[in-house]
């Protein structure tokens, strides 16, 4: 009977976990900020309801700005600015002028992420706040992209992922003259296929999983 309930709750407990992931690729999010960008300052319009603004820096200049989903992101030339739904105020990160200039900025309904020559930075709006890590000089950019539940930045050492409501990025390192062949993200899962392996990123484990070809 005691190995029959063990079964029973292994069973249950993938079916949740399917579930979990089906529901993450399946839902429909609404875009619920609208940014609006003056001589002077930008705003965001929450829900049609309410706004909030911050006021530009008579030597800031706006590089790109974006919204969908809870999230809006705002990339100026000393500022990486980020507000969501259930913020007050914009959070910003202050940026010095290479990380601006060559920085590469993209967005999802819950993750915000620039990368920069330095550093990768997320912000999840579950937690409204920002995530980072430092990448290596020595790296070479290959992709940054972000959907739904996942983020996933990859360079010519090493892949990290970022989760919605994870606290941190995780990290894989590529072995000695391991290369990248292709890089797919979709709403919770990030595939990294190399000349060794094939690497996943789930949003539900925020790990990466190595599949040895």
């Amino acid at each position: 009977m005691s190995q029959f309930r063990y079964i029973l709750i292994i069973l249950i407990s993938l079916s949740i976990v399917a579930h979990a992931i089906s529901s993450y690729a399946d839902e429909e999010i609404e875009d619920l900020i609208d940014l609006i960008e003056t001589e002077s300052k930008i705003i965001a319009v929450i829900e049609g309801r309410k706004s909030i603004s911050f006021d530009l820096r008579s030597e800031e200049k706006v590089i790109w700005n974006g919204s969908r989903g809870d999230l809006g992101a705002v990339l100026t030339n000393i500022h990486f600015s980020v507000i969501s739904v259930t913020s007050n105020a914009w959070r910003s990160l202050p940026l010095n002028l290479s990380e601006s200039e060559k920085g590469s900025a993209s967005l999802s309904p819950f993750l915000a992420l620039l990368v920069t020559e330095d550093r990768a930075i997320g912000f999840d709006a579950t937690s409204n706040r920002f995530i980072e890590t430092q990448l290596s000089n020595h790296d070479g950019l290959i992709a940054a992209e972000v959907d739904k539940y996942v983020a996933v930045v990859v360079t010519s050492n090493r892949a990290y992922g970022l989760a919605s409501e994870a606290s941190s990025f995780s990290e894989v390192r590529l072995r000695n003259r391991e290369t990248i062949e292709s890089v797919k993200v979709t709403a919770s899962k990030a595939t990294v296929r190399t000349s060794d392996r094939l690497l996943t990123f789930e949003a539900t484990g925020n790990l990466w999983i190595e599949h040895r070809l």
